[in-house]
């Protein structure tokens, strides 16, 4: 018998996105275990690698964000260095000239510096990456349908099977998305602005109760997309069942959001030490790994939940199918 020939590595074939991966083994039953999760991850890496450029490209408009707060299209002004000036200089105005007010002036309104003032091109760039709010849903869906089949050890082909899941819940992801996303800017908005008057008491808890906040919608979101993509459920039922998760399923949550935060630190470190990698890394691997992590954590307990119960009751239709087969060869 001929040996069998050992396949080269490509590098390009690690973004073919028709590239069939190792996938399980014959007769291996997949454990979601801590243990585990390296050998599997290792598996799917290149699958990840384009995942992640599919959510890029969905997300496509935020680039224009980037480039609107670089400000590339601003003009810079000059301005007074102190914001004393600005008061004194409305005193000016109003007629309010006297001695004190024109050496106050000659103090701190020679003071200059630069302002960055926001040009129309930047304006229209934000408002073309605002247009992410209507494709945040159905990066997310792909994302979650594609990672979720990938650790149900099935065959995923990423092109395909994202416009595929797109398609059939395009109402839905579209809601989930614009309601996921507001809660998101919200939250973010809320901790900028609590940290900025956290030395008072009031605004440094309602700070803390921010990050807790943010801590479980994380969590939430790990369970909200593969519960969109997985089962018939009103938008409501989705986000109820997804703070249920966040509780009963504590243990394995935790790890994950622990996981997920070391990769997020990872990038960041990374972003620090060389910054092109590190701004590069989110739109090919790290959203991807974050969300494998995620749903790593998030989907046996979406199973032992809510498809076991069902398959016990019910029967495994695959499972039924795979029999009638195999009764078929046998006969």
């Amino acid at each position: 018998m001929e040996e069998k020939k050992k396949k080269k590595f490509n590098l390009f074939d690690m973004f073919n996105s028709q590239r069939i991966g190792r996938g399980v083994e014959k007769g291996e039953v997949k454990e979601p275990t801590f243990k585990n999760f390296f050998k599997y991850f290792g598996r799917s890496f290149s699958k990840l690698l384009n995942i992640n450029l599919m959510f890029t490209l969905f997300c496509v408009p935020l680039f224009f964000a980037l480039f609107a707060i670089a400000g590339y299209f601003d003009q810079t002004v000059p301005a007074a260095a102190d914001p004393t000036a600005s008061v004194l200089n409305g005193l000016i105005i109003n007629g309010q000239i006297n001695p004190l007010t024109m050496t106050l002036f000659g103090v701190y309104g020679i003071k200059t510096g630069s302002a960055s003032q926001i040009s129309v091109m930047s304006l229209v760039f934000y408002g073309i990456a605002a247009l992410t709010v209507f494709t945040w849903g159905y990066a997310n869906s792909g994302l979650a349908y594609s990672i979720r089949n990938l650790q149900k050890g099935e065959p995923v082909f990423v092109w395909s099977d994202y416009f595929r899941t797109v398609k059939k819940n395009a109402v839905q992801a579209l809601i989930v998305g614009l309601i996921d996303i507001t809660v998101i800017a919200l939250l973010f908005y809320n901790l900028r602005f609590y940290s900025y008057n956290s030395s008072k008491t009031v605004f440094f808890m309602l700070y803390v109760a921010t990050v807790i906040m943010m801590l479980m919608y994380a969590v939430m979101r790990t369970y909200l997309y593969p519960m969109l993509v997985t089962f018939d459920l009103s938008t409501l039922k989705l986000f109820k069942n997804a703070l249920i998760f966040t509780f009963i399923g504590l243990k394995r949550n935790i790890v994950g959001l622990i996981g997920m935060a070391v990769a997020v630190a990872l990038n960041a470190l990374l972003f620090w030490a060389f910054m092109p990698l590190g701004i590069i890394l989110p739109f090919v691997l790290t959203v991807a790994v974050c969300g494998y992590i995620g749903i790593y954590a998030a989907y046996p307990k979406i199973k032992e939940v809510m498809i076991d119960p069902y398959y016990d009751e019910y029967g495994n239709p695959k499972e039924e199918k795979e029999e009638e087969k195999t009764e078929v060869l046998s006969e």
